[in-house]
């Protein structure tokens, strides 16, 4: 299983690139990177043209979201899960990390946590197995570009935890400062 850390976003609400953000000690996107190492084979990100890292970066050649991201890595590797994470989640964790793996099932499109937030899967700390692929591409030329509505009208593994607070995303700069400082005080 492959991670893909999707910093490709334009961060508008923000205001600035919401990957550099720093909420423990470095980069959320070095963060998430030296997380995701520890769990998946392979580690890229997945990056508008202009945001190229190194190697590991997947230019999204779809460029309408998240989708496009997820696309582009499967078409980097189509015979392998990728496990997708926003860099806008500051609370995602090894133990989040645990719980998704653990819970995966591979016969499913993806495992997905359950979002209490919006009351749908959270498509964007999710396992997307390679079969995934082909369905993606018919739901975009449908004319769709919703994770979220994908993962609702497809066959996957839903974990259900008590805690969801790592789901939590951040995208203005209120939010962010709000975040920074209950992480100080915890």
């Amino acid at each position: 299983m492959n991670c893909l850390i999707l910093i490709g976003g334009k961060s508008s609400r923000m205001g600035t690139d919401k990957s550099l953000l720093n909420y423990h000690g470095k980069s959320q996107r070095a963060f998430l990177f030296d997380l995701a190492k520890k769990y998946c084979s392979e580690v890229y990100f997945s990056a508008r043209e202009e945001q190229i890292i190194d190697e590991k970066t997947i230019i999204d050649s779809y460029s309408f979201g998240p989708i496009g991201g997820i696309l582009s890595a499967f078409e980097n590797n189509k015979n392998v899960a990728w496990l997708v994470i926003a860099c806008d989640m500051p609370l995602v964790n090894e133990a989040s990390f645990e719980i998704l793996i653990q819970n995966r099932n591979p016969a499913k499109i993806a495992t997905a946590f359950f979002n209490p937030e919006n009351n749908a899967p959270e498509p964007l700390f999710t396992i997307y197995e390679p079969k995934a692929l082909n369905l993606l591409l018919e739901f975009i030329k449908l004319g769709n570009r919703s994770p979220k509505k994908f993962l609702q009208n497809t066959d996957i593994q839903l974990v259900m935890v008590n805690k969801s607070r790592f789901l939590i995303n951040v995208n203005t700069k209120e939010e962010f400062e709000k975040m920074k400082n209950n992480l100080t005080t915890e």
